[in-house]
């Protein structure tokens, strides 16, 4: 079945629900057979999107319907893009190897987990233990995971590397943006968040004065960002 340039893969075959692995198998047969746009009607699935190495350097774009299963676009392929119509569930772009997912929704535990490229964009909040333990490879483009809302307890633990930008939209002063005890562990990358973030790791991480350079690249991301997720119109609040 195609619809507007899109074939798409139903998660269930005689009103059961395909195993993940058979799943998987499905979306490689059509990237092998030219496929470059494919639509998952997913029911709780896990891996969708990722490890897409046979399209080479040819743009693939997945978008998910239905209710996507954990580790999303794991092990992320450069050149994936993945597109989430609702919330993710646990590991969204774990290992990510430079796919860019887009959330429309809430994401849940661990959401960029050992990243080393690509990046993720979550038009909600995120559950515990995101963007913990990155890395980044100098000769590449750092990794990257922007959130709308909130995160949850122990962001950033043992983070290597990479850039995270935690908005904090709808959330007052007393709102812990970034949960209980983040960025533990923490020897590198760059925290950008907006709103009150006591009780951080101060023998991991410091705070830093923001810079021109630094305010320039948050503002034109940023807009990128909110175009991604559909809310353009908080660009003046949030900046």
């Amino acid at each position: 079945m195609t619809t507007k340039g899109y074939i798409t893969i139903s998660g269930k075959e005689n009103g059961k629900r395909i195993p993940s692995r058979v799943l998987e198998e499905m979306i490689h047969r059509h990237i092998k057979n030219g496929r470059r746009n494919i639509e998952i009607e997913a029911l709780g699935q896990h891996g969708i999107g990722g490890r897409l190495w046979d399209a080479d350097s040819e743009p693939v774009d997945i978008k998910i319907t239905g209710q996507s299963g954990q580790r999303t676009g794991s092990l992320g392929h450069a050149n994936t893009k993945i597109e989430i119509f609702g919330p993710a569930s646990d590991d969204i772009g774990w290992l990510n190897a430079g796919a860019q997912i887009i959330v429309h929704g809430n994401a849940s535990n661990g959401a960029m987990n050992g990243a080393a490229q690509g990046k993720v964009f979550v038009g909600g909040n995120l559950g515990a233990r995101a963007m913990t333990m990155t890395k980044r490879n100098p000769r590449f483009e750092p990794p990257e995971l922007w959130v709308l809302g909130t995160a949850g307890d122990y962001f950033g633990e043992f983070m290597a590397g990479g850039i995270a930008v935690i908005c904090g939209a709808k959330s007052d002063s007393t709102t812990q943006i970034l949960g209980h005890r983040p960025l533990v562990g923490m020897v590198g990358g760059t925290v950008f968040v907006r709103g009150n973030v006591e009780g951080f790791s101060e023998k991991d991480a410091k705070r830093i004065p923001m810079s021109d350079k630094n305010w320039e690249w948050l503002l034109e991301n940023l807009e990128i960002f909110l175009k991604k997720i559909n809310k353009t119109e908080l660009l003046v609040s949030l900046s």
